[in-house]
């Protein structure tokens, strides 16, 4: 049995699916098995939001280095452009944090917006790690 993706249609084998678990597409939408979970418990689908959730994600770009003495994150922009003022969310393996981006710097400059292919530094609210996903909340 195949499941897909629901953001880009990639399929998958049902097999690579443990109950109640999830895996990340290389699109980098979570796919979750649709079916029973461990206690009988029903998974939600994930293409659709939760009841009550008026905020969506979209995928921005990935950490590439974590500077822990100083708290700050370097990250490259992937998709979308990212802007002062804008609420992220960093999801690794061990990282899931959200918070609100009050300044960030690239080249060392202060700059108000980031586009595909740049590189920028901002604090960070948690730990985030080296191949971190950085996602944009969109409201």
């Amino acid at each position: 049995m195949a499941i897909s993706c629901p953001r880009c249609g990639a399929g998958y084998d049902v097999t690579l699916f443990q109950f109640g678990h999830g895996i990340r597409c290389d699109c980098g939408a979570e796919v979750r098995y649709p079916g029973e979970g461990l206690r009988g418990h029903v998974q939600p689908d994930a293409s659709q939001p939760a009841e009550g959730a008026a905020m969506s994600e979209i995928e921005i770009g990935k950490v590439t280095h974590y500077f822990s003495k100083i708290g700050v994150a370097a990250v490259e922009i992937t998709h979308d452009v990212l802007r002062v003022g804008d609420t992220i969310h960093v999801k690794g393996h061990t990282s899931d944090f959200t918070q609100k981006i009050d300044s960030m710097q690239l080249d060392n400059q202060q700059v108000q917006a980031a586009t595909v292919g740049q590189g920028v530094g901002f604090k960070v609210a948690g730990h985030a790690r080296q191949h971190d996903v950085v996602y944009k909340v969109v409201e």
